[in-house]
């Protein structure tokens, strides 16, 4: 595939109501496979909204990388420093969300986003990035074993009582 053409930069202010409708985007065409209940509409809207989004923004441990075509988002990183990771091993610093769009899959969005993320951790808490992926989500275990990261354990996402099986993974 033809790889974009992107720069990455940190997330600000006014990218706020981008960052709430890519994640949408992202958030229901990869989980929201038999359509949308009422279950999957209320935790997109409340999680997944411009002021959650402010909130992270404003937050000094997180950390929010876009990949962008000038004003058009293709892709971002959510990471935030003093996060341990399950099962007592010494990483700090997580990846809390990877999303690309879609049509920038396969297009070097997404490996551009981890590295600069991975680099940022390594840079301010001298970590790896540790990171919690859906056991069902064979296309993103596949790309974070790509990129050297190795199931250290798992954990349950909670989501209207249900429990959904991740994998937890921590890169090198």
């Amino acid at each position: 595939m033809t790889r974009l053409q992107f720069s990455l930069r940190a997330a600000c202010h006014a990218d706020a109501k981008t960052l709430s409708a890519l994640a949408t985007q992202v958030w229901l065409h990869t989980y929201a496979t038999d359509g949308v209940s009422p279950m999957i509409a209320d935790y997109v809207l409340g999680a997944l909204n411009p002021t959650q989004f402010a909130d992270l923004l404003k937050d000094p441990e997180t950390h929010i990388v876009v990949a962008a075509q000038g004003d058009h988002l293709r892709g971002f990183a959510t990471v935030r420093r003093n996060m341990p990771c399950p099962g007592g091993l010494p990483v700090q610093v997580e990846l809390q969300t990877l999303y690309v769009q879609t049509h920038s899959i396969g297009k070097g969005v997404g490996s551009g986003l981890l590295q600069h993320v991975a680099a940022w951790a390594r840079a301010q808490a001298g970590s790896a990035l540790w990171l919690t992926v859906n056991a069902q989500n064979q296309r993103a275990i596949d790309f974070y074993v790509a990129h050297g990261y190795r199931q250290q354990g798992t954990s349950v996402f909670m989501l209207g009582g249900v429990g959904h099986e991740n994998h937890v993974m921590v890169g090198p």
